[in-house]
């Protein structure tokens, strides 16, 4: 009876350790390309404690990287850090949320935002935006054809009439054909 008792509360004992490791919550403290992250869950005298390296939480096509100190969440299913994945968490001091139009969605990052509100979509770039495409449609389906410098254009009528190079553009608009 003594020896399943304490068979009982040595389960019990992993049982809890297991689930005390289930879910693990804190500040995104490293980053590596090839690892992945490691978290932050405490202190001690040594410094920091900190998770074992869990791979990038994207799933699909996406690369969003979690920056140091992003609020994370690690899931443990079997209690085991190793077989761990992370899940975005919430807002911080250091990572402020981009947006509080809650009827928008929003995406900053890298000097980039982009809004997508009220059957609009507003992108700001702090550098050059390259859009590559093999057809590109300003203003909707089916407008006219657009002409850079250099481009000739045939005038019709009076005493231009011909083709001609066009010789201003735009400033801020450019096309490569």
């Amino acid at each position: 009876m003594e020896s399943e008792l304490l068979a009982l509360r040595l389960e019990v004992e992993q049982l809890r350790t297991v689930i005390a490791r289930m879910i693990q919550v804190g500040p995104v403290h490293e980053v590596d390309a090839g690892k992945g992250y490691r978290l932050k869950l405490g202190e001690d005298e040594d410094g920091p404690v900190l998770s074992p390296w869990y791979p990038h939480p994207e799933t699909g096509k996406t690369s969003i990287p979690l920056k140091v100190g992003q609020i994370v969440g690690a899931m443990n299913p079997t209690g085991d850090p190793r077989q761990g994945l992370l899940f975005r968490g919430g807002y911080s001091d250091a990572h402020a949320s981009p947006n509080d139009d809650m009827d928008a969605n929003v995406f900053e990052d890298a000097g980039v935002r982009i809004t997508v509100a009220g059957g609009g979509l507003v992108i700001t770039a702090n550098g050059h935006v390259t859009v590559n495409a093999s057809s590109v449609s300003l203003g909707g389906e089916g407008g006219k054809q657009v002409a850079r410098i250099g481009d000739r254009v045939r005038v019709a009528s009076g005493s231009s009439a011909g083709l001609w190079p066009i010789v201003e553009g735009s400033s801020v608009v450019s096309a490569v054909d």
